[in-house]
């Protein structure tokens, strides 16, 4: 199957010609049929929007979000249509409209909606659930309980549900509760999920071990039973399976003259597997039953796409009879050598979003690649986890970022632990990270304030960069390995700012260096980090790369998005700005430090409590566990 084109379409009736996906939900979803969406992680997934602004002049539609961005690019979605922004309602400003009215369509973030006691003679007669998977990811057991209340409210509602997961657990009560379901699905893996698919992952140190491991499981998933493909990372295994497969059991695909072999294998069981040197989508095999990767494609995206050849012998789970129970199982093993785990990762998140049972080795030999991936990340001081330091922890075992703390870490003399501190408040990062100039400092016992000069120290060395770099005999380019090294930042013709180098890409060839861009955080004006040229970049005197950094960062902890999104929306940072005021001086209480981290519990301004603000307008909440798991990733440091 065209991997470009790939689309499974299941309903309990037989259904007619189809067209373009967005043609094929416009006549179920105006004929209030229901409706789930499985599509890759990039698709926008808003398929249903055009259908349904069909219908809100007539009928009142729920549609349920994560979070508020999502919320905003959904009503200019809506809104788009002439003549609909009049019948467009958010809960959050418009909710007492809902008593009034008997049509239009509101939107609303499970937080705002949880807030809400829906009155009991309001009757949505279509229910969306858009994005179910950070749905459930974002609002935990809010969301589910919001979830089985408005199923229960409303008898067999229209629901209309796009994720970009199958999420099987979930699916299934969804669909006990739809009207005349039709599941469509435009991503091969996630439809092999839905089929029933179960992935089977074996780790080889040697390649005589991974011939063994798929000759035991040729003879327990025999290609006499089932149509079985498998398909080759690179030409030696290709080449080295022709050697060790019996001639008479595998089949190739050379050229046009294997055409007529290939159309009979898909037709007809022929017991001879089918050997591939890649994913060739070209071949529009699509009627396998049996899949073998015989280690990784290059890329995760390849490896997704592959599982299309499933794509007919996948039964359509909406059909509950006894024939479908005893349908063909689709299987799948996955071969890796020690190259090929570097796709480790991708794999265990996988199976662990889609519940699928993940064994001892595999979760040692994962461990095994983070322990040395963190090993790397904290040699070379890499940026730390942004959610790790929000929340105390990171669950995405595909992260790039750093989650090792290192002694480098542990708090330095310059950076206080306790007490009070005032700051000048240079950027706001988030709505509770802050960059930071330490202003003056007191103890909890004492009234009286310890200034700290760093404001006059900054312009003294901005003067002294200045200065030094007039003279063009030193304005000298670094090298790759003097990256590793504090470098110095042109920001214009005559400002200079001292930045390090967070991210180096790999194997630069030198005459590619000058154009080569890296990711830089600043140091002094703030802690914000950016890509540069490395032709922008000139190499620090040792004597200033002496000196410690005068930004820092300021995290009021515990405090998380309001919604219960990973990360704050830009939207919540917009919401902020008339609260704080840049280069504003502020007062806060300090819970705990890293080298250049401070954790506060409060911070001060003018009209009340910036904390007590932040609830108000519902932009954060406090989470004492998160607060908690920050404490001892802190404490943990000195141990």
């Amino acid at each position: 199957m065209n991997d470009h084109t790939f689309r499974l379409v299941h309903g309990r009736q037989q259904l007619q010609s189809l067209g373009c996906s967005k043609d094929l939900l416009t006549k179920p979803i105006f004929a209030g049929a229901s409706v789930l969406l499985i599509d890759e992680a990039k698709a926008k997934l808003d398929d249903y929007v055009k259908p349904l602004r069909q219908k809100i002049e007539t009928q009142l539609i729920l549609v349920l979000v994560a979070t508020r961005q999502r919320l905003h690019e959904l009503r200019a979605q809506f809104e788009k249509e002439p003549g609909s922004r009049q019948d467009i309602f958010e809960f959050e400003h418009d909710e007492t409209q809902l008593l009034f009215r008997r049509n239009g369509l509101w939107l609303a973030t499970t937080a705002q909606l949880v807030e809400l006691q829906l009155p009991k003679d309001v009757h949505f007669s279509t229910i969306v659930f858009d994005e179910l998977e950070k749905l459930q990811a974002y609002g935990g057991s809010c969301f589910q309980t919001l979830k089985l209340e408005l199923l229960q409210m409303y008898s067999r509602p229209q629901l209309v549900v796009t994720s970009r997961l199958w999420l099987a657990a979930q699916m299934k009560e969804l669909l006990q509760h739809a009207q005349q379901p039709l599941v469509l699905i435009k991503e091969p893996l996630e439809a092999a999920v839905y089929g029933g698919l179960q992935l089977k992952v074996e780790l080889g140190e040697t390649l005589t071990e991974q011939l063994q491991q798929l000759m035991d499981y040729l003879v327990l998933q025999s290609p006499k039973r089932q149509r079985t493909l498998i398909y080759c990372s690179g030409d030696s295994d290709f080449q080295l399976l022709q050697q060790r497969l019996p001639k008479d059991n595998y089949l190739l695909h050379r050229a046009r003259q294997d055409m007529g072999r290939l159309e009979l294998w898909q037709q007809q069981l022929t017991g001879k597997v089918l050997l591939l040197r890649n994913h060739s989508p070209e071949l529009l095999v699509d009627n396998v039953q049996s899949l073998i990767h015989f280690n990784m494609p290059a890329t995760w995206s390849q490896f997704r796409k592959s599982f299309a050849v499933l794509k007919n012998q996948i039964p359509n789970m909406l059909l509950d009879t006894m024939e479908q129970q005893q349908e063909q199982k689709l299987h799948s093993l996955i071969l890796l050598n020690k190259q090929s785990q570097r796709m480790l990762p991708q794999l265990i998140e996988f199976m662990q979003q889609h519940g699928q049972p993940i064994n001892e080795l595999l979760s040692t030999a994962h461990a095994q690649l983070q322990a040395t991936r963190e090993a790397t990340l904290v040699s070379r001081q890499c940026v730390i986890c942004p959610m790790l330091l929000l929340n105390g922890r990171c669950l995405k075992p595909t992260c790039q970022y750093r989650h090792t703390l290192s002694v480098r870490d542990a708090n330095c003399a310059t950076v206080p632990t306790a007490g009070y501190m005032r700051f000048q408040l240079l950027k706001i990062c988030t709505p509770s990270h802050f960059a930071a100039r330490l202003l003056a400092h007191r103890s909890s016992m004492e009234s009286t304030w310890h200034t700290l000069a760093m404001q006059q120290q900054y312009e003294d060395l901005q003067q002294e960069l200045s200065n030094y770099y007039a003279m063009p005999e030193h304005r000298v380019v670094p090298t790759i390995e003097q990256l590793q090294q504090i470098c110095v930042r042109q920001m214009d013709s005559n400002s200079y700012e001292r930045v390090c180098a967070t991210f180096v890409p790999a194997a630069v060839t030198p005459t590619a260096a000058n154009d080569l861009t890296v990711r830089i955080k600043h140091l002094d004006l703030s802690t914000v980090i950016y890509h540069a040229k490395l032709s922008e970049l000139l190499v620090c005197p040792q004597a200033w790369q002496q000196i410690k950094p005068m930004a820092l960062d300021v995290r009021l902890i515990g405090w998380l998005p309001y919604n219960g999104e990973e990360i704050w929306q830009s939207s919540d940072i917009a919401a902020i700005a008339e609260l704080l005021q840049h280069n504003g001086s502020y007062e806060c209480s300090v819970v705990a430090a890293l080298a250049q981290t401070i954790f506060v519990d409060e911070l001060q301004v003018e009209t009340a409590s910036y904390t007590e603000q932040l609830h108000r307008q519902k932009l954060g909440r406090f989470d004492a566990k998160a607060k908690q798991r920050l404490e001892q990733l802190v404490n943990a440091i000195d141990k």
